[in-house]
């Protein structure tokens, strides 16, 4: 992991495939269409880029239109307009002229798995990502591969798959290294900051944090992009109680969603920052109206449970925040978030009235879902006490499911189970396959 997020320049565009016609009428369409997007003109980078889908010029002999349509439908998924750019995303799959070239073809799935993250529908949007990033290696299409190496991070984080998530952040940092930057840079550093927060803890995340929040160039790019990454920057440093930051970040997000009143996932997210900086719970119940990103929706619904549940034993409205966000989270397939819901939920003495699955299947016969994380845990060198804190256990439930994994696979010790681990364990079945035990860190 880098320790320090690049500042992009102030100009830097998302790499394209270049055109080797100098007075494409598309190109230069699209350069202007990049330089509003980047400079938070949302409405007029839209406008100009469904101006470059039309434009058709013919001059250089390559499908520059295609590619219109494909950084159309990433504003789109930007400003969470998701139905809109899901149309243009099959539309253009099903193109003969997309059809017909294979690197076309990996682009547009590629970013169909960018269309189905930002629907919060996980499994479908892993399984393109991976469709695509083979066909992209096939065929050498190596600049839209960021695309693909963002929805595999943030998926295999979100359901709890360390070792998977480590892989495609360090696959985003090379991306980086090459210049493949298919999207500003900072969508790329927000999923580390995640990541290092999971995996680091939270002072090596909130550096990266103060960093990202300091610079008004990386925060206008993660509320454009991201809808839910300011509110989840904020609430990180407010923990901590580096309020300056979060301040300072809030109230240039208020500055650019004032420049863009009617993109609606930028207003919701800008409230939702500012509701936690002012601890306002009226403004953290209207972003949860407003939030047009299924993830952002789940994760101000539950910090409005944490905003109830305070100093409380018990507290059924909290409960009752708490059930619709882990809903929400485990319908995504995000179970390490479902994972810490339930444990908040237990917190108020309160159980879930939905049975929604918060681990991953068990991938070894005979082992229930809980056994199967513990023993994936253990196996992998954590401690009791650390498998306990990464599966909101106590240490003698850890104990007690361990004996009895013991007990099942034949095993005397951690160390036995440890060499015997990747003949024992099949693979996880079912929506959340391959997925690694659900991993806890401290929720931001």
């Amino acid at each position: 992991m880098v320790g320090h997020v690049r500042e992009p320049d102030a100009c830097e565009e998302p790499t394209l495939p270049p055109c080797v016609a100098l007075d494409c009428v598309t190109a230069g369409i699209l350069t202007r269409a990049h330089e509003r997007w980047h400079h938070g003109r949302l409405r007029e980078a839209i406008a100009l880029a469904e101006q470059a889908v039309e434009a058709d010029c013919g001059r250089c002999g390559r499908p520059c239109s295609v590619y219109a349509g494909l950084l159309l439908t990433l504003f789109l998924v930007g400003i969470r307009h998701v139905d809109e750019a899901a149309d243009l995303q099959r539309r253009l799959h099903a193109s003969p002229e997309v059809q017909d070239d294979l690197q076309l073809v990996a682009s547009t799935t590629l970013v169909g798995a960018k269309v189905a993250l930002a629907a919060g529908d996980y499994a479908d949007a892993a399984a393109l990502a991976e469709q695509g990033l083979r066909l992209a290696a096939e065929t050498g299409q190596t600049a839209w591969t960021p695309v693909g190496n963002l929805v595999l991070a943030t998926t295999t984080l979100r359901r709890g798959d360390l070792c998977a998530a480590l892989h495609y952040s360090a696959k985003l940092e090379e991306d980086a290294v090459f210049a493949r930057e298919m999207f500003p840079v900072g969508q790329s550093a927000w999923a580390i900051v995640q990541l290092s927060e999971a995996g680091k803890g939270r002072d090596k995340a909130v550096a990266l944090a103060r960093e990202l929040l300091g610079s008004q160039t990386f925060t206008r790019r993660l509320l454009v992009a991201e809808p839910a990454a300011v509110p989840w920057l904020v609430r990180l440093l407010l923990r901590v109680g580096e309020r300056g930051p979060a301040g300072a970040g809030v109230r240039f997000a208020e500055r650019l969603a004032a420049e863009n009143p009617d993109v609606d996932s930028i207003g919701a997210a800008v409230l939702h920052a500012a509701a936690l900086l002012e601890d306002d719970l009226d403004k953290l119940r209207r972003a949860a109206e407003s939030h047009t990103d299924p993830w952002a929706r789940a994760s101000v619904l539950e910090d409005i449970g944490v905003r109830l549940s305070a100093g409380q034993d018990e507290s059924p409205e909290a409960a009752g925040y708490f059930e619709r966000a882990m809903r929400a989270y485990t319908h995504m397939g995000s179970l390490r978030d479902a994972s810490r819901v339930m444990s908040r939920l237990r917190g108020i003495n309160a159980s879930p009235r939905s049975r929604g699955r918060c681990r991953p299947r068990s991938g070894i016969q005979g082992l229930t879902d809980t056994e199967y994380a513990v023993a994936k845990l253990v196996s992998q060198g954590l401690t009791n006490s650390e498998t306990a804190e990464q599966m909101f256990l106590s240490r003698h439930t850890v104990a007690f499911h361990l004996r009895r994994v013991f007990q099942k696979v034949g095993v005397k010790s951690r160390l036995e189970l440890a060499v015997m681990w990747n003949e024992l364990d099949t693979g996880s079945v079912g929506p959340a396959a391959d997925a690694a035990p659900v991993l806890s860190g401290s929720r931001t």
